[in-house]
């Protein structure tokens, strides 16, 4: 008979009392090292140090969480739905190990958003359960969240959003991209090429992100005189597609795009191949976040580079900050610059 193998065996914990027989001197002597050592002599210290090191001794966090009422833990929901967002988490989550905070990630759909609220409020749910000391959250959270992120309200825990901004009640910062330097550039490159009818899909107008996109870049259109702005607005969701081909079909004038986001884009650059409309000899096609596929678009996507891993680490900062603050300051909004790659997608007018 083949003997039973355990193949998790109990994972061996080494106590202060073992430290203490092996470095010869009390419990509470070992206890106060481990803690800073005040009070006790340097080589005490490191007689105990020492015999820690050798018996593999790791501190207990859960126990100094409940003795501090801190777990340095921060809740991040920001699902890597694109390489966008995975920038972002790459920045959040070395701006909070590189001050000793841990990441607690967790989201309920990776990529295309779902209206599930139960599940949701779940996940906030076990937030609060794992005792984080503060949340970052990306803006489909925080909006959807409107009716249940009162539960992270109700224990004043530090509140950081990304590209979306909450009401002030909640005394939550957020990180977002200069938007205002964004449309400027998009405007700027499409007039200086000649067009003259134009149309801007935007995003949902709950979201802030889109909100700010779409206005400023109106406002920049409307300063140029005799050209026509269409706007159209998109769910987030795959029906939006239907609203993409009617609004391209419907506006036959229409020399430019501007889309709210890359992934808008490639859904233009298909509908347009379906159309038998080329790009950009036909149509002048720009997107926003400099998502990695859209370099490898044809032709390669003219776009707004965000800067996702800084929006990261500057999140990860501000709700650090928050946490380890004295006082309960104002909220805190930080904008962040962009940069306008020009590609191939964008031409001249065609006379």
């Amino acid at each position: 008979m083949t003997p039973r193998v355990n193949s998790n065996p109990e994972r061996r914990v080494v106590s202060q009392s073992a430290i203490a027989r092996e470095a010869g001197v009390a419990r509470t002597t070992v206890s106060l090292a481990l803690r800073g050592g005040e009070g006790l002599n340097a080589e005490t210290v490191n007689r105990v140090m020492e015999a820690a090191e050798l018996l593999g001794y790791r501190p207990n966090n859960l126990v100094a969480a409940i003795r501090s009422g801190r777990t340095r833990m921060v809740g991040v929901m920001v699902p890597p739905s694109n390489s966008f967002w995975a920038d972002v988490l790459h920045g959040i989550h070395d701006g909070l190990i590189e001050q000793d905070y841990v990441p607690l990630a967790l989201w309920s759909e990776h990529r295309i958003p779902q209206m599930d609220e139960a599940l949701e409020l779940r996940q906030i749910e076990r937030l609060i359960d794992w005792r984080v000391d503060g949340a970052i959250l990306w803006p489909w959270f925080a909006n959807l969240y409107r009716t249940h992120i009162s539960d992270l309200k109700k224990r004043d825990l530090p509140m950081v959003t990304i590209d979306s901004v909450l009401p002030d009640s909640f005394h939550a910062d957020a990180v977002l991209s200069d938007e205002y330097l964004g449309a400027e550039a998009v405007a700027g490159h499409l007039l200086a090429l000649g067009h003259q009818e134009i149309l801007h899909f935007a995003g949902p107008i709950a979201e802030t992100w889109s909100r700010d996109r779409r206005s400023y870049f109106t406002e920049a259109i409307r300063r140029a005189p005799g050209v026509k702005l269409h706007l159209v607005e998109l769910p987030l969701s795959e029906s939006r597609l239907d609203l993409i081909r009617e609004a391209m079909t419907g506006l036959g004038g229409v020399t430019a795009i501007y889309c709210a986001t890359d992934e808008i884009a490639a859904e233009v650059y298909k509908i347009a191949a379906s159309l038998g409309r080329r790009i950009p000899e036909d149509l002048s096609v720009m997107g926003y976040g400099d998502v990695d596929f859209g370099s490898r678009l044809n032709p390669p996507l003219t776009t707004v580079r965000q800067r996702p891993y800084r929006m990261g680490k500057a999140a990860a900062k501000m709700v650090i900050d928050r946490i380890e603050a004295e006082e309960k300051a104002d909220p805190h909004v930080e904008r962040l610059g962009v940069d306008f790659v020009a590609r191939m997608s964008t031409a001249p007018v065609s006379k």
